[in-house]
């Protein structure tokens, strides 16, 4: 309960925060066509649907790493790395004791951005990947079945550096192919680092 508590304040702050316009503190950030930016961050998730691993699991701490390459005109395209991880639910009476359902995430995405040349910049994306999940019992694992997900976002990029942003993002990801609807609310945080020449 305090895990989903936690991740509804994130998720109102970071809404929150998307709606504050952006204002300039030290000038236009640093922006061109083929800057690749790698960061790394840790997210804050919930499982929802009516698919199987919903009856034992609920939320859970996960992390992962992001590259994108700038294309300009405020757009950019890039490649995101997640291991997303569920604890049981404390209520689960399965006599199997779960311990923890994770999902490997790999998606292409794209990026919009908004107010670019700020130092808080606003952003959408879309994604469509592939994932492999598995379920975590005392005595053994079961791995599910490998398929698509799609993810839906938008974030906020804070720049306290020409060439490094915190990244605080709110993604809503459907894993197809557990034999139901599977999805999940991601609030994420991390850091990224620009790569200039």
């Amino acid at each position: 309960m305090k895990s989903q508590t936690r991740m509804v304040l994130f998720c109102g702050l970071a809404m929150l925060g998307a709606l504050v316009p952006s204002v300039s503190l030290s000038g236009p950030i640093f922006e061109e066509k083929g800057t690749l930016t790698v960061g790394a961050l840790v997210q804050q998730g919930m499982l929802v649907g009516d698919a199987a691993p919903t009856d034992e699991f609920d939320t859970g701490t996960g992390y992962g790493m992001r590259l994108r390459y700038y294309l300009g005109s405020s757009r950019a395209f890039g490649i995101s790395f997640e291991n997303q991880v569920f604890d049981a639910k404390p209520s689960s009476l399965s006599a199997d004791q779960p311990k923890e359902f994770r999902a490997a995430v790999v998606t292409l995405d794209y990026l919009w951005y908004f107010d670019r040349k700020s130092t808080l910049s606003r952003y959408a994306t879309v994604g469509l990947g592939v994932h492999h999940p598995v379920s975590e019992y005392k005595l053994d694992s079961k791995p599910g079945r490998d398929g698509i997900v799609g993810c839906i976002g938008g974030g906020l990029e804070y720049f306290f550096h020409r060439s490094t942003s915190i990244d605080i993002s709110v993604k809503g990801y459907g894993l197809l192919g557990q034999g139901g609807f599977l999805g999940s609310v991601e609030v994420a945080g991390g850091i990224s680092f620009y790569i200039i020449d």
